[in-house]
């Protein structure tokens, strides 16, 4: 798939109303998009997933570019940025951190601070583990896994079921069963990514609001699968690791957030990490909480980038 060259393009947003630059770094694979917004001190910002659009936490990097140089990363397999060829031997841990370093060197960064949610959180601490000099600070949202393994997996699982009805649980396992035997349809795929999202979000209300927020613009199942099988190829496990980076880390967290577990127990393996709660909010703060998030957020940046 032939990637078209976009070089320092600006474009002026209507349905935001910000100013953003979009760039390509190229390298053998294709390119690497980024996106930019304001200007001041760098922060790399790194959505969720894995193989989420990075546009899920574009209003998170709008808010920072009132401030600061915020970067907003199309991870490799998320929208432009698709490698050739689009398989193991592209999609992995490593890979995603070599992005990372190109990033750094394209914008002529040393080091940077750096901003992730959920799987963007777990990349910013893989590369702050593996690449310590290169990260002047880690803000991170809602962390996902540190290590996995199959008793996490169970508790992940079991806190999501826990915040869901009778009907619910039922539903989604229903739904699960019919998706694997490859009988489900679109309608099946929608109706459970919706159902199993309630577990995420403290307001159920909300759900269809928050899931056009949440999904954005369809995930790349591939890019996901792929990253997936390789975090368990690797043995993806901070606690073996995150020592080597000294910088500060802060986590700031939804308290009804179903995987805040991963966040207490990353505090048990760093107990200098400072943690920041916000109340009525999942998995997903920035949108349940958006004032309260973008205010502890601010608050927060404004000591990471003036770390020495």
């Amino acid at each position: 798939m032939k990637i078209p060259v976009l070089l320092t393009m600006l474009l002026l947003c209507a349905l935001t109303g910000h100013t953003q630059q979009l760039d390509a770094i190229k390298y053998p694979n294709g390119y690497l998009y980024f996106h930019t917004y304001g200007s001041g001190a760098p922060v790399i910002v790194l959505s969720g997933g894995p193989g989420n659009s990075c546009l899920q936490q574009e209003e998170v990097a709008i808010a920072l570019g009132k401030k600061y140089r915020s970067i907003l990363l199309e991870q490799r397999g998320t929208g432009l940025s698709v490698p050739v060829p689009f398989d193991s031997t592209t999609i992995n841990l490593q890979a995603a951190m070599d992005d990372l370093n190109r990033l750094l060197q394209h914008l002529r960064l040393k080091r940077a601070v750096f901003y992730g949610h959920s799987w963007g959180a777990m990349l910013a601490m893989s590369f702050a583990a593996n690449y310590p000099d290169k990260v002047k600070a880690l803000v991170l949202a809602d962390p996902g896994y540190y290590k996995f393994s199959a008793d996490l997996l169970t508790t992940h699982v079991n806190n999501l079921r826990a915040r869901l009805g009778a009907s619910d649980v039922v539903l989604i396992d229903t739904l699960d069963k019919k998706i694997n035997e490859g009988k489900g349809s679109k309608a099946d795929s929608a109706l459970y990514t919706k159902t199993i999202r309630l577990a995420y979000i403290y307001n159920k209300s909300l759900i269809d609001s928050m899931l056009t927020k949440i999904n954005g613009p369809k995930t790349n199942l591939l890019m996901q699968q792929l990253m997936v099988n390789d975090l368990r190829r690797v043995h993806y496990d901070l606690s073996k690791n995150l020592f080597h980076y000294k910088g500060p880390i802060s986590i700031i967290a939804g308290s009804q957030d179903p995987l805040a577990f991963y966040t207490y127990e990353l505090k048990v393996i760093r107990p200098d990490i400072k943690l920041y709660w916000i109340q009525a909010a999942g998995h997903f703060p920035m949108f349940e909480q958006q004032a309260a998030f973008d205010q502890q957020l601010l608050s927060v940046m404004d000591t990471a980038v003036k770390y020495p």
